[in-house]
């Protein structure tokens, strides 16, 4: 057991193994570059990625404690050791615990046996999202990421309760509509998550009571995930493999993306000698950008003659005959047809030359 988790936790553990997910492996780097020497971002000339922040980890956080709750009158079991931090070395000769965890909780089966208490993992998703990606309630079939199999690894623990609140909506669209979760006060004095309703700002419900009807209404189910020691086998070498190459000299995983890019080369200030392969990568930016700029400039110039014309046209006489009965028709002075415009069914105004 630890005080504070430091190294691969559970939220990074999915950017080590190379899963999908929103931290790159250099995001995870630099965080732990930073905890355990903070200013080492900096001091190598690196800008530290934003802390993670979004909607569902908004109301996610939010509803907690609701879902501690259902969980706990689902099984008949206290939920205990919440927010536990753990932490252990992939050796035994290895005195730095860097696989940590914080744990949602532990079941007290009564037994004071830390090893014989299922785990409690506590989760939210949307209709559509638990639709996709989960199956049926009592099996494992669950998302990759959430099978707590880093928790287990952690703490020993041999087996996973996985409760899941189902929210008929995504939190990113109640935001939009106004809506927000805020810890609050009730009237005894006690914290409580709510949610609230800006315009009138307002609580329209606590979150316990809204996942409450939910459960109700048959949106909360639970998962039984056994340990998996091959898979914890092959967890523990990924995560040592990572921290010997990167962590340990201080060298920088290469960048997954552009925003990686940008964050170990914030302030480029010297002259490059290039290659061949390089010169030929930026002989290929450049016919790229001509391509698309030429195409936006040819776009622009031809919607302005476009409306030149038509204003042109709009205060000339012209005459009528059998062709132009359906459209506006142009020609030059020997006759020879220049274009035309014509409507469509929908009445937008087509254009041929």
């Amino acid at each position: 057991m630890g005080s504070s988790p430091r190294g691969i936790s559970a939220s990074r553990a999915a950017a080590v193994l190379g899963l999908p997910g929103y931290q790159t492996q250099l995001e995870v780097f630099q965080r732990i570059m930073e905890e355990r020497e903070p200013g080492w971002n900096a001091a190598h000339g690196f800008t530290l990625p934003p802390e993670p922040d979004n909607a569902a980890m908004r109301w996610g956080t939010a509803f907690e404690s609701a879902v501690i709750e259902l969980a706990e009158r689902e099984r008949g079991l206290k939920i205990i050791h919440r927010e536990q931090a753990w932490s252990r070395g992939p050796k035994k000769t290895d005195n730095e615990k860097y696989i940590t965890c914080h744990i949602d909780g532990r079941y007290d089966n009564n037994s004071g046996n830390y090893w014989s208490c299922d785990l409690h993992e506590g989760k939210t998703t949307s209709s559509f999202m638990f639709r996709e990606h989960w199956g049926e309630p009592g099996t494992d079939k669950i998302p990759g990421t959430y099978q707590a199999q880093h928790q287990m690894l952690c703490t020993g623990a041999e087996r996973v309760i996985v409760s899941v609140l189902v929210w008929p909506e995504t939190p990113e669209a109640w935001e939009k509509m106004g809506y927000y979760v805020e810890e609050s006060v009730n009237l005894f004095g006690k914290k409580i998550w709510a949610i609230w309703k800006r315009e009138p700002d307002e609580v329209v419900s606590p979150c316990s009571a809204w996942a409450n009807t939910l459960a109700e209404m048959g949106f909360f189910h639970q998962y039984t995930v056994e340990a998996d020691m091959a898979a914890h086998k092959m967890m523990v070498e990924r995560y040592e493999r990572f921290w010997k190459k990167y962590v340990v000299p201080g060298v920088p995983p290469e960048p997954q993306n552009y925003d990686d890019v940008q964050r170990l080369f914030p302030e480029p200030k010297k002259t490059i000698v290039c290659n061949d392969v390089m010169a030929s990568w930026f002989r290929e930016y450049a016919q790229t950008r001509d391509e698309i700029g030429k195409k936006s400039a040819a776009q622009t110039r031809m919607d302005r003659l476009r409306m030149k014309i038509l204003i042109a046209a709009r205060k000339m006489e012209g005459a009528e005959d059998e062709e132009s009965a359906e459209a506006l028709i142009f020609r030059d002075e020997a006759g020879k047809k220049l274009g035309q415009f014509s409507k469509t069914k929908a009445g937008a105004l087509v254009f041929r030359a």
